[in-house]
């Protein structure tokens, strides 16, 4: 694999060749057609475009999804998902059949954006330009519209999705797109308004291939595709939106804590009760106190919550853990942590916030520091768990890879047990915690 300093090298040259194609470099370097913008000739598509540029013009648009046919085919198949996930979040879809990046890139610069202030894009694009594009020029042409987006719309989020899995079987089509998208999220990783997430595994069966049951043409989702979609970004998108920070339940979630009080959990352990709710935020004064366990037990779920930590501050997310014993290894403990403490001298990469603790190290640091809310997802199904912190996916683990620490950590092979949270001795506050089972 290049090196992050070649990729940016490459995708700059492409970049800088389709905006200035007088300078030395581009004469001899050509435009990538994934660069070079341009509009297409079919009477449909023109009208398509038109009747975009005239809703946008409408403004009272707070969430846009764009791309190509797999986009558009949320007034299609995914009619029914759309409006019970979407209709009333004043979504506009700007997905056109057949487009690559480089139509993409002349609509959004030619009326696409105009009028609206959307809080969050949803972009998926790309696989179009497989036949024609490199890996490295359709990452360019991605990296260009999200360049556009930035510059146009530059209080609005983006979720980049990684380019959906297409063929029955995996193979060199596969590869390039994966490659595309790897290499896009690489281009953009310190950008904190664009969050990378790649759910094309949640279209496959566990031999790697698509099921027309999900993909019947093994390219565009039927209903079930799209709700597959739909579910998989939900925990983002309401993040994204700022619906989460507000209270308002996650489609398709329930709330595991009411904000009122400490009805469905209980407390196990410790010399005395620390665990209290003021102001709709669920908090351990630290000291002795024991663990916060849910009053009953989960197998599989997605779990959303925000979290503060203060200076120095400790905590985590008991999952699957009995009553019994030490819940972090009894079960498994994804790690809430302050990582810029000094308290504990020098971390272990698997102690780092978000790890799964003693287990698995997080892919990088995405925490925000003391003092602020921030925002975890715990998705575990099987022996599978992702981990999310402020958007960002930074554990993609399968427990089975590490039973060889059983004999300290019994938990890795439990399939359900109780949820917890973890009284290390600091203050610790939670709040908006929504679950959904799988």
């Amino acid at each position: 694999m290049w090196k992050r300093s070649v990729l940016r090298f490459v995708l700059a040259a492409c970049i800088a060749a389709a905006a200035a194609p007088w300078v030395a470099f581009a004469q001899e370097t050509p435009v990538p057609s994934s660069l070079q913008a341009e509009p297409r000739q079919d009477e449909w598509w023109q009208r398509r475009h038109a009747a975009m540029n005239a809703r946008v013009q409408q403004g009272d648009a707070d969430l846009i999804f764009i791309g190509d046919s797999i986009t558009q085919g949320w007034e299609s198949a995914g009619s029914a998902i759309w409006d019970r996930y979407y209709a009333d979040r004043k979504a506009v879809n700007l997905g056109i059949s057949g487009d690559r990046t480089q139509h993409v890139i002349w609509r959004l610069q030619n009326g696409n954006l105009e009028g609206i202030a959307p809080k969050l894009a949803v972009v998926m694009i790309g696989t179009n330009n497989y036949e024609a594009n490199t890996a490295e020029e359709i990452a360019a042409g991605i990296t260009r519209i999200l360049e556009i987006l930035r510059a146009r719309l530059p209080e609005c989020k983006v979720l980049l999705l990684g380019i959906f899995p297409r063929m029955p079987e995996p193979g060199p089509v596969r590869d390039r797109l994966a490659r595309a998208s790897a290499l896009a999220a690489e281009a953009v990783a310190k950008n904190p308004m664009v969050h990378y997430l790649d759910i094309g595994a949640r279209f496959l069966d566990q031999d790697g291939s698509l099921p027309p049951e999900i993909m019947p043409d093994f390219l565009h989702p039927n209903e079930n595709g799209y709700r597959i979609w739909a579910e998989s970004i939900e925990p983002h998108v309401a993040v994204m939106l700022g619906e989460l920070a507000a209270g308002k339940a996650p489609k398709g979630f329930t709330a595991l804590f009411n904000g009122k009080d400490l009805d469905g959990w209980e407390e196990v352990g410790g010399e005395k009760k620390t665990w209290g709710v003021e102001d709709g935020v669920l908090y351990t004064e630290g000291g002795k106190g024991g663990w916060l366990s849910t009053t009953r037990e989960y197998a599989d779920f997605e779990l959303l919550l925000e979290f503060r930590v203060p200076p120095d501050g400790n905590s985590g997310v008991f999952v699957r853990a009995p009553r019994h014993g030490n819940p972090a290894f009894e079960g498994f403990e994804v790690q809430v942590l302050d990582d810029d403490a000094t308290a504990y001298g020098n971390l272990k990469p698997w102690q780092y916030c978000g790890s799964i603790y003693a287990v698995v190290a997080p892919s990088h640091r995405a925490s925000l520091g003391a003092g602020v809310w921030q925002t975890m997802h715990i998705r575990a199904l099987g022996s599978k768990v992702s981990v999310c912190l402020n958007g960002q996916p930074i554990v993609d683990a399968d427990l089975n890879d590490h039973l060889d620490k059983l004999p300290e950590h019994p938990g890795l092979a439990r399939s359900s047990g109780y949820l917890g949270l973890q009284n290390h001795g600091s203050r610790l506050d939670f709040r908006n915690l929504w679950i959904r089972e799988l």
